[in-house]
């Protein structure tokens, strides 16, 4: 059979195109480093999302000028294995910024690192404001500081009359760096800390509801509890086993526990805050690709607790700020090809003498200065810091599900509904508190472990005063009483405290 002779018009479209393809310019490698804690759940969560976030990043810009290539390292949360990864990652492999690391307290260590070397670090997981901006200039929150929503829990304190609040909080530099915020903003609303709760990171089962029964014998019923899921879960179990999940009592958790809720399992009638989020079709699209592609990644994973949190939310947009400010470098400013420091004048373990990235300044600069419509509204740095919106205020319901009853503004405070001002008063839809009760936990209750404030009487007085003062003494119960318009303003003024008081009346000459 006689072969077929091409056609000369097919051989020349399918040489010119070839041409065409050679003469275009091919996208330039921008290597970042990713460093997550792999088992944690928010570094599964990062292993997730930031790949997904440049599939979806060049598939919208499919012409994009340059491509950002991921190398991955796990510090297993370890400061010391993150600042080894950074260290290689920037002298062994040349990255050109660093998304994480995973910690605040990596953060601090790889940011001074990285600010010496001048690589730009993106966290969109360190939120406490032990590491800032201001502290590492080549450090860039892509996430809210926790001081954030220190204003929104005073204003629930005294939106709900609670006058003393305790803190329950993990005793490092996650929780202890927020603890000073959260003192001032009560302060300022009225509210006072009585005492703290610092529990270790590693504290066990034992030591955690030894603590929960010190707290349940005093007076204190509201409180507000900050730690890394692993301790806030042995918290609030240990806190339920002591009776401070029942009527009478208020748990309010911050936003970092709030987008963690299945790895937790709050209890019925917390309150929970969370960064508000825009429901928008993108947002609704992506959630269910990123479900699914968890779940795949993850088939151990809960499917029904499966949810794109803040956390995930923030990975997205840091991945995709990244991505776009990649495109204003250019080839002189990613060489040497090879990648690596520049100057250096020690060895690769030499701190002090680390060299300088060539593409650093520029990208840093292309970094903080990036603005899009990302998955959690008008993404914006400033000041090196992702601007705060507005924040949920969220009721936790039967088996960790969520029931939205209220925002918090900086400028309209307390508010049903987004938009409205609250005037710093604010309403917010009705709220079911543990026990399943409907009444606001007044924050304070008579200790069983406190003693009577003893106040004296006069045992005799003229009967023409009587209706002034008097105390009684009953015979067969020997029960004291007293009574008469002293007595009669004292208790009135007694029921207007915040908390309990029990008083004993007693005789002037036994006091």
């Amino acid at each position: 059979m006689a072969g077929h002779t091409p056609n000369p018009l097919f051989l020349l479209l399918f040489l010119g195109y070839l041409l065409f393809a050679a003469a275009q310019p091919q996208p330039l490698t921008v290597t970042v480093g990713l460093i997550i804690d792999g088992g944690s759940p928010v570094g599964k969560i990062a292993n997730t999302t930031i790949p997904m976030a440049l599939d979806d990043f060049y598939a919208a810009f499919p012409r994009s000028p340059a491509r950002v290539r991921l190398l991955h390292r796990d510090s297993r949360g370890d400061v010391v294995a993150a600042a080894s990864a950074a260290l290689e990652l920037m002298e062994g492999r040349g990255v050109r910024a660093i998304l994480g690391p995973q910690s605040s307290v990596e953060s601090a260590f790889v940011a001074d690192l990285a600010t010496r070397a001048e690589v730009p670090v993106v966290s969109f997981s360190a939120t406490s404001p032990s590491v800032s901006p201001g502290g590492g200039r080549f450090f860039a929150r892509a996430a809210l500081s926790d001081a954030a929503q220190a204003g929104a829990i005073a204003a629930l304190a005294r939106l709900f009359g609670w006058r003393r609040v305790v803190p329950v909080y993990q005793d490092d530099d996650y929780g202890a760096a927020f603890v000073p915020f959260l003192v001032d903003a009560l302060t300022a609303e009225g509210s006072e800390v009585p005492y703290r709760c610092a529990l270790p990171a590693g504290a066990d089962a034992d030591a955690v509801a030894a603590a929960m029964y010190r707290m349940e014998s005093l007076q204190t019923r509201a409180f507000v509890l900050h730690a890394r899921p692993d301790l806030a879960g042995r918290v609030l179990a240990a806190a339920e086993a002591a009776g401070m999940m029942g009527e009478g009592f208020a748990w309010v958790i911050t936003d970092g526990l709030t987008g963690l809720l299945g790895s937790i399992n709050a209890p019925q009638g917390v309150i929970g805050l969370a960064p508000y989020v825009p429901t928008t079709p993108r947002l609704r699209d992506v959630r269910r690709r990123w479900v699914r592609r968890f779940m795949a990644e993850h088939p151990a994973a809960d499917a029904e607790h499966a949810e794109m949190g803040s956390y995930a939310v923030w990975a997205y947009d840091a991945a995709w700020a990244v991505a776009s400010a990649a495109e204003h470098l250019t080839a002189g400013d990613l060489s040497p090809p090879q990648g690596g420091l520049v100057g250096g004048k020690g060895g690769p373990t030499d701190f002090a003498g680390l060299g300088k990235s060539r593409s650093g300044k520029k990208f840093l600069e292309a970094i903080t200065s990036t603005t899009f419509d990302g998955l959690g509204g008008r993404f914006q740095l400033v000041d090196g810091e992702l601007a705060v919106h507005a924040f949920r205020v969220l009721n936790i319901m039967d088996r960790g599900k969520e029931r939205s009853i209220g925002f918090w503004t900086k400028d309209g405070g307390l508010t049903r509904h987004l938009g409205v001002g609250g005037g710093g008063g604010g309403e917010l839809a009705p709220v079911i508190w543990p026990g399943e009760s409907t009444v606001v936990p007044r924050g304070w209750v008579v200790p069983t472990s406190a003693r009577r404030l003893r106040v004296a009487v006069p045992g005799s007085v003229n009967p023409g005063y009587r209706a002034i003062v008097h105390l009684d003494v009953d015979a067969a119960t020997n029960r004291t009483t007293a009574g008469g318009f002293v007595v009669e303003v004292f208790e009135a003024a007694v029921r207007l405290l915040p908390y309990a008081l029990p008083v004993e009346y007693v005789k002037a000459d036994s006091f």
